[in-house]
């Protein structure tokens, strides 16, 4: 028995000698038995007037002695129906062994381990000291039961060993982590065989451990069957296997008790290989991607089994997950069931770079979209799981990918123009993704830069290598001719609310509208080719619209390609007309498309490719006052009669109504997509910049401000570390807190967003001082600068000590940054 547990045994760690304390009485228990369940029981009572604990100063402590004299698994117990007890297990000279807290049930404490022959102590103390009174407790010294080895038989083809039991507080420990129930098998192999061990539980997390008295372990798993099961499938020499079936008892990964079936299966390889197999073959996805942008997984799946998946309910699903830098969930999918589809040896990519020679693509396996909102070194998993006609996991394969999330866009240096002052944009990433914007003005790069300034320089870099680069390829785009009859049009900015309103008089007044609303008022029904030609009369001034806009952007390159800098209201006028083009412009477009294809399609909109394209053109369910609400930003006249039109219009030519649905939608989502941008970029707590883009997003606080100070302190690596305290006492450190050791002086650095739940507050700024001191400060939600009377951290500042500067009053929630 000693040595098949110390297969399964790990090294322990070293001993370790308890704080000296002064003499008190040991109790001796006596001699354990060596039978399975003998045990040594005693009564006992802390009177708060006990000694101390040798471990927990201000606790009572009773002090037990037993000897052993067969080795073997012991455990030792400590309840008590009004304390928390806290247990110590002890060699004889006081050096201690184990410790426990919690581990019984409720709140008792409970050790169990394999000890040789020889006597050992056992102190018996609680938890929360003296304070919470007098209280009885029972400490228990007994035999395990049930850890011997059950040898379920000679391993042969066809025939399955298996078992089943459950797990509790009273089953014997696992040899690796005694806290966690186990129960132990041995089976015998005849000859060199691939063998699968499943242990299969409805609750708990299963783990599975091979040993061999040979080689020790070789073979663990968590979590490699279905859900949390475990499994393991592997080749082994012929001998004497031994199985650790256990389950982790941690957290609310594992019941009180929950049954479980292990079985051991001779694998048929060569029937395996004559199967269906799927495998994950290739994951792409880009290297580094932004914070906040959604991106594509592509991937290539194959059955390289040399059978076809049967049709009779078998299947298989493909799945993605993905985590950030701090283990957090981000991305979760899946595509399938699939079934029919998985002849021997096809292949299904989802891109060209993907493929392989004989790979294909179908409508029923696509790319994965993702998103991360951390930043930092980052992964995703995919995996295709096969299950049979009954539901039972066959076979299972994946792949890890990683890629690096960045806080915000990287981008060469840039110049731009704001109110005649050139500045230079640059972005540099660090190893964590956390990328830093620098803004320097060309004339002085020293000088410090006002803060709006500063905003409007990054936005209008932003700008020019976010939109601007590749303006004519963005999707919403590139389909849209560019051969009208140009008609410019000016956009005041790229808010929903300019939007809406250019929207609303659009419709206001669309071609043929007159005619209709006097038809409708004669109670004469609604000429189906009027509402086709008022979409393609919309299409058409939209269409010119954009010719108008794509020579400015032409133009507009060239100038900048011939070394010009980009000025701030460029950048704005050009964000203004990519919104109207995009939101706009394309769905009139889209609409016009389908129209022009019904009235050349045999059967016109019975036509099965227009019914198609209806089907396919992008939908969404604007609110039932979306309309009305554009029509009263427009200021347009008799808006019920217009509703009333409208409705109508939507009956007779539905394509109408996905065209204004789609408009509205996008238009609504502009402020949206313009706080992202600032996000990104880092300057959405620019009270300024928001207010322009998205005002829909800004609302002014009535509530009472917060009162707080800045707090600071030195680490030893000369970063200078930030966050702020409220005068509730609660502290709260933004994710970006961190002064670099290596910051020139005098110059300023904003910190991440400063939240009180559920909203941003502000960011704190500081900078070094020539003299070594550092400046702290406020910025506010608002855009406001808050400067404290006590506002430095002295030179030369011992580290690791936090300095706390006089209170200011912050804003609450200024800027509130909400939009559905």
């Amino acid at each position: 028995m000693g040595l098949i547990a110390g297969v399964l045994a790990l090294p322990g760690s070293n001993a370790v000698s308890a704080q000296d304390g002064a003499d008190c009485e040991v109790t001796d228990l006596g001699t354990l038995g060596d039978s399975a369940g003998d045990a040594l029981v005693a009564e006992g009572r802390w009177t708060t007037e006990d000694c101390d604990s040798r471990f927990r100063p201000g606790n009572d402590a009773h002090t037990y002695r037993f000897t052993v004299e067969e080795e073997g698994r012991i455990r030792v117990g400590l309840t008590s129906a009004v304390a928390d007890p806290y247990l110590y297990l002890l060699a004889e000279d006081g050096t201690r062994i184990t410790d426990d807290d919690d581990g019984g049930a409720r709140l008792d404490a409970r050790v169990e381990t394999d000890l040789e022959p020889g006597t050992y102590l056992v102190e018996a103390t609680t938890v929360g000291g003296r304070a919470l009174g007098p209280a009885d407790f029972t400490l228990t010294v007994s035999r395990v039961r049930g850890c011997e080895f059950v040898h379920l038989g000679t391993l042969e083809p066809g025939v399955d060993l298996t078992a089943a039991g459950s797990w509790s507080l009273d089953t014997c420990g696992s040899r690796f982590v005694t806290r966690h129930p186990a129960h132990t098998y041995s089976f015998s192999l005849s000859q060199a065989a691939r063998v699968r061990i499943d242990l299969v539980a409805d609750s708990g997390d299963p783990v599975l451990s091979l040993a061999s008295l040979e080689r020790g372990i070789v073979g663990a798993d968590n979590n490699g069957g279905d859900r949390r099961n475990s499994l393991i499938d592997q080749f082994l020499p012929a001998g004497l296997y031994f199985i650790e079936a256990t389950t982790y008892y941690a957290r609310d990964l594992q019941p009180l008790q929950s049954d479980f079936t292990l079985t051991v299966h001779l694998v048929d390889e060569l029937g395996r290989q004559q199967g269906a197999w799927m495998k994950i073959e290739e994951v792409s996805t880009p290297a580094v991607v932004v914070a906040g942008d959604p991106f594509p997984i592509h991937f290539r799946v194959a059955n390289v089994g040399g059978g076809q998946l049967p049709d009779d309910g078998s299947d298989a699903r493909v799945y993605v997950v993905g985590r950030d830098a701090v283990n957090r969930l981000e991305v979760s999918d899946r595509i399938g069931p699939l079934s029919g589809i998985w002849d021997a040896g096809v292949a299904y990519h989802t891109s060209d770079g993907t493929a392989s020679a004989s790979s294909t693509s179908i409508e029923d396996i696509t790319a994965f979209e993702a998103t991360f909102s951390g930043h930092g070194p980052s992964w995703v998993f995919l995996g295709v799981v096969t299950d049979d006609a009954n539901g039972n996991e066959i076979g299972f394969h994946g792949q890890w990918h990683n890629l690096m999330v960045l806080s915000g866009p990287t981008f060469d240096p840039v110049t731009v123009d704001v109110g005649g002052t050139a500045y230079t944009v640059s972005t540099e990433a660090d190893d964590d993704g956390k990328v830093t914007t620098t803004v320097s003005a060309v004339a002085d790069p020293e000088a410090e830069i006002d803060r709006d300034d500063r905003a409007k320089a990054i936005y209008t870099a932003g700008v020019r290598t976010q939109l601007l680069d590749g303006i004519f390829e963005r999707p919403e785009i590139a389909e849209l001719p560019p051969t009208a009859e140009p008609d410019p049009v000016t956009v005041p900015d790229p808010s929903s609310r300019a939007l809406l309103e250019a929207l609303g008089q659009r419709i206001a007044s669309g071609h043929g509208l007159a005619e209709m609303r006097r038809a409708l008022s004669r109670g004469e029904a609604i000429n189906p080719i009027t509402v086709e030609e008022s979409v393609l009369q919309a299409s058409a001034a939209a269409l010119s619209q954009y010719a108008a806009m794509a020579t400015s952007w032409s133009a507009l390159l060239a100038r900048l390609d011939a070394g010009e800098r980009l000025s701030f209201d460029e950048a704005l006028a050009l964000h203004s007309e990519l919104a109207h083009a995009e939101r706009l412009i394309a769905p009139a477009a889209r609409a016009a498309e389908i129209v022009t294809a019904a009235r050349a399609a045999d059967r016109g909109w019975d036509d099965r490719e227009i019914r198609e394209m209806l089907a396919d053109y992008p939908s969404c369910s604007p609110g039932s006052n979306a309309l009305r609400g554009a029509l009263e930003a427009a200021g347009a006249a008799n808006i019920d009669d217009v509703l009333a039109l409208d409705a109508e219009m939507r009956f007779v030519r539905p394509v109408h109504g996905l065209a204004v649905d789609a408009a509205l939608c996008a238009a609504a989502g502009a402020d949206r997509a313009n706080t992202t941008l600032l996000r990104r970029l880092s300057i959405s707590s620019n009270f300024e910049l928001r207010k322009l883009l998205a005002p829909g997003t800004v609302a002014v606080s009535t509530t009472e401000p917060h009162r707080l100070r800045i707090i600071a302190r030195v680490g030893d690596d000369g970063r200078v570390e930030h966050g702020v305290e409220l005068d509730t006492g609660r502290r709260v450190l933004p994710l970006e807190r961190y002064l670099p050791a290596d910051l020139p002086a005098g110059t300023w650095q904003l910190s991440g967003e400063v939240r009180v739940w559920p909203d941003p507050i502000g960011r704190i700024r500081s900078r070094r001082l020539a003299d070594g001191r550092v400046e702290m400060g406020f910025i506010s939600a608002d855009g406001s600068t808050i400067t404290p009377d006590v506002a430095y951290v002295p030179a030369n500042a011992p580290a690791g000590v936090w300095f706390f500067s006089s209170e200011i009053a912050v804003p609450a929630a200024s800027v509130m940054g909400r939009s559905s």
